[in-house]
């Protein structure tokens, strides 16, 4: 009855960034998708692992090669087409991801995409929590992904 849980002590970040698209979310959400990234993302490598439909759903299930070569699991747990899709990573025994890209439609037709990441990160994960979570980090890993999309959106003609 005197048994405990251990600890191991993490950090919890959130960063949260915006930006508007030059297109309707019914566009734009079909590409936040494993399978389709491949399409926008130059470097954008992934293994399915589960999906039935071939593409992003719910409870479909990828990963990657992340962090110096290790693997990152992902898992959809949340999708709800075109305005939500939720991603939960787990970056082995060191920490957790969940990503929420909401997109919303303005009143002129174009979307704004709102991109938030929290970050649960161990003390082992330091380096990689300094160099992805922090601000001018995220921003500029922002920056490009916003970029990619605008690129292939004016490629496809959709902006």
């Amino acid at each position: 009855m005197g048994r405990k849980p251990r600890w191991k002590r993490a950090e919890r970040i959130e960063r949260e960034a915006s930006f508007e698209l030059k297109a309707g979310a019914a566009g734009i959400f079909p590409l936040l998708c494993p399978v389709k990234e491949y399409d926008w993302i130059p470097d954008w490598r992934c293994t399915m692992v589960y999906s039935n439909s071939g593409v992003a759903e719910k409870d479909a299930v990828f990963h990657t090669r992340e962090l110096f070569g290790r693997r990152t699991v992902w898992c959809c747990i949340n999708y709800e087409p075109p305005t939500l899709v939720e991603y939960l990573l787990v970056l082995g025994a060191t920490g957790v991801v969940r990503l929420s890209i909401r997109l919303e439609e303005t009143p002129i037709g174009s979307t704004r995409v709102t991109w938030t990441m929290r970050f649960t990160v161990a003390a082992l994960m330091s380096h990689f929590a300094a160099k992805v979570t922090s601000r001018e980090g995220f921003d500029a890993m922002m920056a490009g992904r916003r970029r990619e999309l605008e690129e292939y959106l004016a490629r496809k003609g959709e902006a």
